[in-house]
């Protein structure tokens, strides 16, 4: 008799939603930094090491004007030097 992976480890796992987990992901983050402008970058590269990661970090854009649009963040006038940019500025973020 044939038995499914279902049947010897109980349920399925869901598959992951990157979208869902990132914008939580970056929810919590900005919560946690009230106050104090960060960068995308440390916000991809912190859930990187948590193992929210999209194939392509491009990804990251809608998850960030999502969470703006939500009004849980807002550009900061802040600019960060981007480590995976070539050194290039860019603004910041911080929780509204």
């Amino acid at each position: 008799m044939r038995t499914s992976q279902h049947d010897l480890f109980g349920a399925a796992p869901a598959p992951r939603n990157f979208d869902q987990e990132a914008l939580g992901f970056l929810i919590a983050f900005a919560r946690k930094h009230r106050g104090q402008p960060f960068s995308a970058e440390q916000v991809t590269l912190a859930a990187m090491d948590r193992g929210i990661a999209p194939p392509d970090l491009r990804a990251w854009g809608s998850i960030f004007t999502q969470a703006a649009r939500d009004g849980h963040i807002r550009r900061s006038d802040v600019l960060f030097s981007r480590s995976l940019g070539n050194g290039s500025l860019s603004p910041g973020w911080v929780t509204t």
